[in-house]
């Protein structure tokens, strides 16, 4: 893999963009808290639970990062909302209001909202959604002030999905090739998880009539996220969660 840089996260958590492999280190921090507890996504009979376990896992981990006024963004019912009430403002937007408790209805590469106007950005599973994910990256740039930070995550995994407005999987350098081309400097990009988890949310998709009993779903779910704990690469992996920030001129 190609070099990286270090950043220090929340809770004195290291992750290494340079000069060391993030994605081992990043997929290691990821399981930490042994005493997580979801706040946003509790049912673990849920056929995507590995999945959004694991995203919620990297906001809660990150989410110390955004501070200030902050904007969510495509956010439907604010699920990680809780996450963020060290925020000095709270605002939410989505493409439809009517998906939710939000501020504003906008599309995410045409926010109305005026240059350098908040501080943080938090997106989750929205990019994948955009016909030009490269116009929202420049977007989030313009009504970031300088120094302020994007939180995002996006599926490199994940079966077609409201469509038709699903366009797009993302591997880590198309992730770090849109950062870095919008102006932001990379801080952290954590993979959601290794190949026994992409193996564990797979089979779910692919063999559902073994899994018809909500206690089965409990139990393949856990022991899963389990096994993953011992993983040691993303190359296969269900997602990525990334932590951004604007650069300064």
């Amino acid at each position: 893999m190609s070099g990286y840089s270090c950043a220090t996260p929340p809770r004195n958590i290291k992750v290494c963009m340079r000069n060391a492999p993030i994605a081992k280190a990043g997929l290691r921090e990821l399981y930490t808290d042994r005493e997580f507890v979801p706040r946003a996504f509790t049912d673990r009979a849920d056929h995507a639970f590995i999945s959004i376990h694991l995203i919620e896992r990297s906001v809660a981990l990150l989410a110390a990062q955004l501070t200030g006024e902050l904007l969510d963004v495509g956010c439907g019912q604010q699920p990680y909302a809780t996450y963020f009430g060290h925020s000095s403002k709270h605002m939410a937007c989505d493409y439809d209001a009517a998906r939710g408790n939000v501020d504003f209805s906008c599309p995410a590469d045409a926010i109305p909202l005026p240059d350098e106007s908040v501080d943080s950005v938090l997106c989750t599973e929205v990019l994948e959604h955009v016909p030009d994910p490269m116009a929202v990256w420049n977007e989030f740039h313009r009504i970031l002030r300088p120094g302020g930070r994007v939180l995002l995550t996006t599926p490199q995994y994940w079966p077609p999905h409201e469509l038709p407005y699903d366009f797009y999987r993302y591997p880590e350098h198309g992730l770090r090739r849109l950062a870095s081309e919008s102006g932001f400097a990379l801080l952290a990009l954590i993979p959601r998880g290794g190949p026994i988890a992409f193996w564990g949310q797979v089979t779910l998709h692919v063999w559902q009539p073994l899994f018809r009993f909500a206690w089965t779903r409990i139990l393949w779910n856990r022991l899963i996220l389990a096994l993953d704990r011992f993983s040691n690469t993303p190359r296969m992996t269900v997602g990525w969660t990334v932590l951004a920030e604007k650069e300064r001129s």
